[in-house]
């Protein structure tokens, strides 16, 4: 863990978030789940994740295998339709407890090319495989083809989000450019400066 190495808030304020889109995009998707409050579900974050990906933003095991339990119960619920059972259960999976589960992920995943986009560079094909995973989640929701609906709802929602967290934005990118990989307690620690940073 090297937190010696971290460039600190003040030594990010003046940062341009155009010179690296790889940097920008994975910073947009840390950004959105620290807005939603998914920090808890972060593992790391890196510029150079190889096997077809440019860029990576990791959630942990646990939540990886919560999300796959979960997917399991309804599919197991929707099988059970057929015999006329657990048609509450598939209700209560497919409508309350998928929102609850997959719109933030939607968010989460939306949340790289939405500060591309908010800073003018857009990357569609930087896109891609948030966009296959974004159709899955939505495909849960029984939302098939509605992702180019809920884009520019998202990005309305996260155009806020990236003006008020600029100044966190501009250091996790200058960060994720110096180091190449943050592990969750660098990035954690770059929050709580962040937080703690006074405008003088």
């Amino acid at each position: 863990m090297n937190m010696e190495n971290l460039k600190t808030i003040s030594q990010c304020l003046t940062a341009d978030l155009t010179q690296d889109r790889v940097a920008l995009h994975e910073t947009g998707h840390v950004i959105t789940m620290y807005a939603l409050g998914m920090m808890d579900h972060f593992a790391y974050v890196t510029k150079k994740a190889g096997d077809g990906t440019l860029g990576l933003t990791e959630v942990t095991d646990d939540f990886k295998a919560d999300m796959q339990k979960f997917a399991g119960e309804i599919t197991t619920a929707a099988s059970n339709l057929h015999l006329g059972k657990d048609f509450t259960r598939i209700v209560q999976l497919s409508r309350l407890e998928s929102a609850r589960n997959y719109l933030p992920n939607i968010c989460r995943l939306f949340g790289g090319g939405a500060i591309c986009r908010y800073y003018n560079l857009p990357d569609e094909a930087m896109c891609s495989i948030d966009y296959s995973l974004i159709d899955t989640l939505l495909s849960g929701l029984g939302m098939v083809g509605k992702r180019e609906i809920l884009l520019p709802l998202v990005d309305m929602y996260l155009n806020t989000v990236f003006v008020s967290l600029d100044l966190l934005t501009k250091a996790i990118y200058v960060n994720l450019i110096e180091q190449g990989t943050l592990n969750k307690d660098q990035v954690m620690q770059i929050i709580k400066d962040w937080e703690e940073y006074k405008l003088i």
